[in-house]
């Protein structure tokens, strides 16, 4: 009884999390388990502590994720258990970027895990000891419930926190990337017809598009395809793009194309639409008018664009991130479900739809948008920064420096768009391994060595390619895609996008 009371009872005082910039993270304020938001003073609070810190970091477009808070941290025994075990911090992962690379490059490398959302255990000098990725309520399917794997995270911390500062100190050395050799190679065209190839075969001969399911839409791979020139890869794109405009991705109703399909035969859409593949598909569907002189691609393309301003712009003239229908059951699968604005469209989408708006050939109507979305990514009028995300304090990635390069160049304002690119590199750019970095050079506090910016498609790496970044920076970031798709047959499209750039 006494559990269920103190999971229950309201707070005494305000929760920390009311005043976050995150929709997502404000939501957690009427949480029963006592959650902070990351910021310094919570950090410097977190170290005053004697206990270990839990850091939850979930993104509110993950199934996963609001699963978790709705099973798992709606449990009284469990939410006791937490608000007594440990300092518990909520992450936004689309808000913080930094914090989510670290978590997931953290479970990667030591966990060999993938997937949102992650839990992290920190020792109270905010080393990382222990993580996981999603765990069910109880064990499953051989899975370790989250009660299992918080308890052997206690246990390691209760033990002493030698013992966990050790583990700590273990995976630092296990996350740090090497650095790639001087000489490692840089042409990428042998692997380029490879890939070619590879993806080729797998074209459905009877519903189009690659592979099997679930089908996913693939723009950067039909642009990289239709880069190449000979009449296979020509058809092939061709063919994804058709498919992708006939089927169930793109909603009959509002014009907007969903994440993917489920099925084979592309009719049964995931009910989420992004603002970055509105803009993405968009480029796709131009790049393939105009290889097939086929006005109707290019009209699906604008579709997806009106939608974005449509659906996804808010009144105060910031954009959602996605508009969500997975936000609840939906036991008919013929009735439209109710579809929700979620999260914050960062900065590199909205470079990637600046791009799609000025690549779209209707100037004269997109006009008002395009110089509304400029004037928010030139970034602060005094200082010119920018953040990752409208009224959020996280400063933005690499990937958003970068995407907005090409559109600054395409409106005549190569300067500033010279500016962002050397920033980007100044800031991100690691050329020991040929990569741009999650974190600044200097590290904020409670990351403690810089990884890979992940989760990005198209990728920092492959925008700094597309945007013409230097000869010396180009070279390093195609010895690292290189490497990293050695022995990967089908790589992902945006890599194949980047390196086929001459």
């Amino acid at each position: 009884m006494s559990l269920l009371m103190s999971a229950s009872l309201p707070a005494a005082e305000p929760s920390p999390l009311a005043a976050s910039p995150s929709e997502f993270v404000r939501a957690q304020a009427a949480s029963p388990v006592h959650w902070h938001a990351w910021s310094d003073a919570t950090l410097a609070e977190a170290q005053k502590q004697k206990l270990a810190v839990y850091v939850f970091i979930g993104s509110p477009l993950s199934e996963l994720t609001r699963a978790t808070i709705n099973q798992t941290f709606t449990s009284a025994k469990t939410v006791a258990w937490l608000n007594e075990s440990f300092f518990c911090i909520f992450v936004d992962a689309d808000e913080r970027p930094d914090l989510a690379a670290y978590g997931q490059h953290y479970i990667r490398s030591i966990k060999q895990l993938q997937g949102s959302p992650v839990h992290l255990w920190l020792t109270t000098d905010l080393q990382i000891y222990d993580g996981a990725n999603y765990l069910p309520p109880s064990e499953e399917w051989g899975k370790p419930g989250f009660l299992k794997a918080a308890r052997s995270a206690l246990d390691t911390w209760n033990a002493g926190p030698a013992r966990a500062q050790g583990l700590a100190k273990e995976a630092l050395d296990l996350m740090r990337v090497p650095a790639l050799a001087a000489d490692a190679p840089s042409d990428a065209t042998a692997k380029l017809d490879a890939a070619a190839k590879a993806w080729i075969v797998t074209l459905d001969p009877v519903n189009g598009g690659f592979g099997t399911a679930p089908k996913q839409p693939e723009p950067e791979l039909i642009r990289f395809l239709l880069t190449r020139g000979d009449a296979a890869s020509r058809d092939a794109a061709l063919n994804a793009a058709r498919a992708l405009v006939k089927g169930a991705l793109r909603d009959p109703v509002d014009g907007g194309f969903y994440r993917r399909c489920i099925d084979e035969a592309w009719k049964e859409p995931y009910y989420q639409k992004t603002l970055i593949d509105q803009a993405r598909i968009a480029l796709a569907l131009f790049d393939a008018a105009d290889a097939a002189k086929d006005d109707s691609l290019r009209q699906a393309g604008i579709g997806a664009l009106d939608f974005a301003l449509k659906e996804l712009k808010r009144p105060d003239g910031t954009f959602a991130a996605a508009l969500d229908g997975t936000l609840e059951e939906n036991a008919d699968p013929a009735k439209r479900p109710n579809f929700v604005r979620v999260g914050g469209a960062p900065t590199g989408s909205l470079g990637l739809l600046l791009t799609a708006l000025l690549r779209s050939g209707e100037g004269k109507r997109f006009n008002p948008e395009v110089a509304k979305l400029t004037a928010r990514l030139t970034g602060n009028p005094d200082t010119g920064a920018l953040a990752h995300l409208q009224g959020a304090p996280c400063p933005a990635t690499a990937a958003d420096a970068l995407s907005v390069v090409a559109p600054l160049k395409a409106l005549g304002s190569p300067r500033q768009a010279d500016q962002r690119l050397l920033w980007a590199n100044e800031t991100y750019f690691d050329s020991a391994t040929g990569t741009y970095q999650s974190a600044p050079v200097q590290l904020p506090l409670g990351i403690a060595v810089r990884v890979p910016a992940l989760g990005e498609t198209p990728s920092a790496e492959v925008l700094a390619l597309l945007a013409g970044v230097d000869a010396k920076t180009a070279t390093r970031i195609r010895q690292a895609l290189l490497g990293n798709i050695e022995y990967d047959e089908q790589p992902p499209g945006d890599v194949l996008l980047g390196l086929g750039q001459k």
